[in-house]
């Protein structure tokens, strides 16, 4: 009896834990997410059911190919979404809930990042949602892209979104915005998007590692300090005044040096104990941090009180340098009765950190004024290496170690970033990848010097092979120069590795800006209109990328034999795939009408 209770018993708990067993199986199977999503055959995405919205007549999500498969994203599929001018701002797409898409899952701290690479023709916000199964959302989380026509991965941090509360389901779907723009659209995008990952959150900085910048030796009566370790700082000054903030003002030291720190940032004002008289001075310096806040404004405020702001455009996680001239204060601000500083443009959940806060007087190595601004040109017509105006090559080092003694920096003028070169005899620049700029009719280059009276800048190509070309000199003031590609002898123009500058003794400094290959677009090309439809490079070195110019609706490439290989709308052509030889491109512009060009792949 005890035998056959005993049995009974086991086959109980044995028939309950194979039901236990199986109910967990199936709870892990369905609690299952779906990622990446990267639109490749056999991976996810492609096969998803996207469901467009708010697009007026909602053409579908497109897998299509890479439009540009140079760069950050090499793959082969991507999807297309054709934000309609005529469609709302929100306008976007989402996948289906369930299962058969993303899956179910739950947002925590190894799953909560989510990264989207995205190929645009304008600057606008992009959008990701996530959706619970029952309907349940938080508001879309916005990032805008920087970069236009070509590749670019966009961070979305989810850390403080929450799961769905009990009785709402998991999430299980995502809703992607391409072109998420209040203003209004005004013209239709064509938006690729590409890879979109989920992830742990990274590591945000919580405050700068290093001191800020060491300010450069001024006589006394050239400057007004209020707060620095670099000078004597102005008595008495209050930096945190009763005005209503929210922010936390703390002063903190790193590496020994004393900075100010603004916790739950929104604005914050420094009340001097008399007025500043700073009509004789050139420039007010500043140098800022912040891992969160995203270009704040700084004021200079006269009796009355009379206010004018200053826009800081900051980049994220390291020290910022702005010399502001004050004219831009000068115009409504009483430069001689300053009375109070004051910092805005927070939400009250940022923070920043400052220091080197100081009027002083320009002196003779420092422009005044930003370098002049290049025209607006087609990105097919230039490559940048260092230019605020262009989109320039990423990952070139600025700084490689060649024994110079050359000290490399990064300043702003007038908000516009230029190179300088202090105690300069040589410096180079080292390409992340080789520059092909065969091409190109000129490199452009724009310096600035008071005390440098020779300067030679070379092009590099493997082996290495350099040939130079000698700067005329104009002293304190911005010269443009304009270089024929034919300066550089010797040079495989398909194959610039480096930039190199000499001439100096270790003594002079030199301001540099907007350096770039161009073709000169009165003239492309002997019988050739700029407003002709172009791309280039043309060779082409088999695996780079061809750019067409803007006009270019539509190519189709073929075979000397007339065989169609491809036909595509993209502004971009990867020869990855290509083999050497001779093959025909026919290219349409907007208006529909063709034309047929010869392309060489080496």
């Amino acid at each position: 009896m005890d035998y056959q209770l005993n049995f009974k018993l086991k086959l109980f708990i044995m028939r309950n834990f194979t039901l236990l067993f199986v109910a967990m199986l199936f709870a892990s199977l369905s609690f299952a997410q779906n990622a990446p999503i990267n639109f490749e055959t056999g991976g996810f995405g492609a096969s998803w059911t996207w469901t467009v919205f708010e697009n007026d007549s909602n053409p579908p999500v497109a897998i299509v190919a890479n439009p540009s498969s140079s760069g950050i994203n090499t793959s082969a599929t991507v999807a297309k979404f054709t934000a309609l001018a005529t469609g709302q701002p929100w306008a976007g797409c989402e996948s289906l809930h369930g299962t058969t898409n993303l899956g179910t899952f739950t947002l925590d701290t190894s799953n909560n990042l989510i990264k989207i690479k995205v190929f645009k023709p304008v600057i606008s916000d992009v959008g990701i949602k996530l959706v619970s199964d029952s309907g349940w959302a938080l508001p879309e989380i916005k990032v805008a892209n920087t970069l236009i026509n070509q590749w670019e991965e966009l961070t979305f941090d989810f850390s403080n979104h929450t799961n769905p509360p009990a009785g709402q389901g998991a999430y299980d779907q995502i809703v992607v915005f391409p072109d998420f723009n209040l203003a209004g659209r005004g013209q239709t995008n064509i938006c690729y998007f590409d890879d979109i990952t989920f992830n742990a959150s990274a590591q945000v900085p919580t405050g700068p590692t290093t001191a800020a910048p060491t300010p450069p030796a001024l006589a006394a009566s050239n400057v007004i300090s209020i707060f620095s370790n670099a000078f004597t700082n102005l008595a008495n000054t209050d930096f945190n005044p009763s005005w209503g903030q929210s922010t936390i003002v703390t002063q903190t030291t790193v590496q020994s040096d004393d900075i100010l720190k603004y916790a739950s940032f929104n604005y914050q004002g420094t009340q001097f104990a008399s007025a500043i008289n700073a009509s004789g001075m050139d420039y007010l310096h500043v140098d800022v941090w912040t891992a969160d806040a995203v270009n704040p404004n700084i004021f200079c405020i006269s009796t009355g009180p009379v206010e004018k702001s200053y826009t800081l455009t900051l980049t994220p996680n390291q020290w910022n340098s702005f010399d502001i001239p004050l004219s831009a204060f000068s115009s409504m601000v009483n430069m001689g009765d300053i009375i109070q500083f004051k910092f805005d443009g927070g939400t009250g959940s940022e923070t920043i950190f400052l220091d080197n806060i100081y009027f002083y007087i320009a002196p003779p190595v420092w422009p005044t004024a930003a370098a002049p601004a290049p025209p607006v040109r087609n990105p097919a017509y230039y490559i940048s290496v260092f230019s605020d105006s262009y989109n320039s090559l990423a990952g070139t080092d600025f700084n490689p170690s060649w024994g110079q003694s050359t000290i490399v920096s990064f300043p702003h003028i007038q908000n516009d970033t230029m190179i300088k070169y202090e105690t300069f005899n040589y410096q180079g620049a080292q390409f992340a990848a080789p520059i092909n700029a065969s091409n190109m009719d000129f490199l452009h280059v724009d310096m600035w010097t008071a005390d440098a009276t020779a300067v030679n800048i070379f092009c590099i190509s493997t082996g290495p092979v350099e040939s130079s070309y000698s700067f005329t000199i104009t002293p304190n003031q911005w010269v443009s120069y304009e270089i024929p590609m034919s300066s550089f002898t010797g040079v495989d123009l398909a194959d610039v590795i480096q930039f190199k500058f000499d001439g100096g003794t270790g003594t002079q400094t030199i301001f540099l800006d907007n350096l770039y290959f161009y073709v000169d677009d009165t003239g492309i090309g002997e019988g050739v209109s700029k407003d002709d439809l172009l791309f280039f490079p043309n060779p082409v070195v088999a695996g780079q990328t061809v750019e067409f110019s803007a006009e270019v609706a539509e190519f189709k490439l073929f075979d000397l034999s007339g065989k169609l290989l491809l036909q595509q709308d993209s502004k971009s052509l990867s020869t990855t795939n290509l083999s050497s030889g001779m093959y025909l491109i026919e290219l349409m512009d907007k208006d529909g009408n063709t034309t047929s060009k010869k392309l060489l792949v080496k």
